[in-house]
């Protein structure tokens, strides 16, 4: 199953840096900034696992870029440095691409100049260069996945600096960088499934729904999770293991029933990542749908406030049997995909997976995956676990 997070902006501000499983979603994308004054920056030290794709940022007036060094294996040749001048490329010294998917290395040309992105190779996607903000010494373009060590720096910024490009996973050598990892390396994730009956587990035996197969993942690839949450059911095991059967899916709940919970659900249970997929009975029950949106919003401020330091995986609902109340469904997700965005875009830890694409994509989702008009069977729920398994795996610890 292929992921289909995107992140949604940079998280709270900072960069991420691969360590102890935390790494961007591999299909993140984010636009880079403006032109700012000039300045010089580093390339990266080399790395080895995939980068993703940023926005290219505008060229702006003189600067140097500075080559990085080489990956350390496979994949395609040099890449091409930040914007040096009034918008030339100067070369960078691109490396090899990554060990995870190749591709080109390097970063990408586009950024204001004095804050550009040279070297640093990324694996994989490249990461486009980005500005700094205006009046500070801000950071530079994305490097690529996979290095150790900083995120290149910018010089001073001009007056017309803008928005950075977001890292493209962890930065290249050469400095301190900042990171964001919900969970503490060596211990394991909260991880708190917030919804309706959908999240419950509602028409499958055992009960347990989606989170058997979130669960069965973390047991594959030896990543340290539990669920937590005020409710409780699912099979006793799982591969062997004992499931943990926290939950936070009230059956029939909506949007406003579970504002009325989440934040004493939150205080008692200190997630680390929070998946929330809540809006079917709205959107079902015809309940002023056309302010549903509104409400996800306001359900989206008000966990970000209960747990400013955890991350939150906004999830589109997944689609029903009829048609005609697709049409709805549809329109809600846009709708909320756009406030995901705007939470994400001020600061806030904020992802987005589409859970509807990931059911509607199988033309036969009706009778492979939906035990009735609104519920998941238990291939459907095997599909929900993968998809948000997908979104959340680079932020989850090792065991």
């Amino acid at each position: 199953m292929r992921p289909r997070a995107q992140q949604l902006g940079v998280l709270g501000g900072v960069f991420i840096l691969v360590a102890a499983g935390c790494s961007d979603p591999a299909d993140s994308q984010v636009a880079g900034g403006n032109s700012g004054a000039s300045g010089t920056v580093n390339g990266g030290a080399s790395g080895s696992s995939a980068g993703k794709a940023g926005g290219s940022g505008a060229a702006g007036s003189a600067g140097t870029a500075q080559a990085g060094a080489g990956m350390s294996s496979g994949g395609s040749g040099a890449g091409t440095g930040g914007a040096s001048g009034t918008g030339g490329n100067a070369a960078g010294g691109g490396g090899a691409g990554g060990t995870s998917q190749g591709g080109a290395g390097g970063a990408n040309g586009g950024a204001s100049a004095g804050v550009t992105n040279a070297g640093g190779a990324s694996a994989g996607g490249t990461s486009a260069g980005g500005a700094s903000a205006a009046g500070t010494s801000g950071i530079g373009g994305a490097s690529g996945s996979g290095g150790g060590g900083g995120v290149p720096t910018g010089g001073a910024a001009g007056s017309q600096g803008g928005v950075g490009g977001d890292a493209g996973g962890a930065t290249g050598g050469g400095g301190a960088a900042a990171s964001y990892c919900p969970a503490t390396a060596g211990t394991p994730c909260n991880i708190m499934p917030v919804g309706d009956s959908i999240t419950e587990g509602c028409c499958t035996q055992p009960m347990g729904g989606y989170r058997i197969e979130l669960f069965s993942q973390a047991l594959t690839n030896d990543k340290n999770i539990t669920f937590v949450g005020t409710l409780s059911n699912g099979p006793g095991n799982v591969d062997g293991q004992p499931f943990p059967p926290k939950h936070e899916g009230h059956g029939g709940w909506k949007i406003s029933q579970i504002a009325g919970v989440i934040d004493s659900a939150i205080n008692s249970s200190k997630p680390h990542i929070v998946l929330l997929k809540i809006g079917t009975n709205d959107i079902n029950g015809n309940d002023n749908i056309s302010n549903a949106p509104t409400r996800l919003a306001n359900l989206i401020d008000q966990i970000c406030e209960d747990a400013p330091n955890a991350l939150l995986v906004v999830s589109a609902i997944i689609p029903t049997t009829n048609d005609g109340t697709n049409n709805n469904v549809r329109n809600y997700n846009t709708a909320i995909k756009e406030k995901a965005e705007a939470a994400a875009a001020s600061g806030k830890h904020v992802l987005w997976v589409d859970n509807y694409e990931a059911f509607a994509e199988n033309p036969s989702y009706k009778t492979a995956y939906m035990a009735d008009g609104l519920h998941p069977n238990s291939a459907g729920h095997a599909v929900l676990g993968q998809s948000f398994y997908d979104v959340i795996e680079s932020y989850l610890p090792a065991k």
